[in-house]
């Protein structure tokens, strides 16, 4: 599942020099949008990430490539439970 997000990336980054008129213009709104989700992901959820230890700069870079399949594993096994 962690994986699938590069289908976001690529597809928007795809969009956005292959495509013309709407298509760019919907590969901006995905690459835009998914950044700034993703960021926002990651100021909410910095203490879940503090509290699991490792360097910040790479729970950073993680969360903004994969969002919630970074944090949320590290949250479930935080509160015992290892969901997926």
């Amino acid at each position: 599942m962690k994986h699938s997000v590069w289908a976001i990336w690529v597809g928007s980054l795809a969009a956005i020099l292959l495509g013309q008129g709407w298509v760019s213009t919907a590969g901006h709104f995905a690459l835009w949008g998914t950044l700034v989700a993703h960021l926002v992901e990651f100021l909410v959820k910095r203490s879940v990430m503090e509290a699991a230890g490792g360097s910040m700069t790479h729970h950073f870079i993680q969360t903004m490539i994969y969002g919630l399949f970074h944090w949320k594993p590290l949250e479930d096994a935080a509160n015992g439970g290892g969901g997926r």
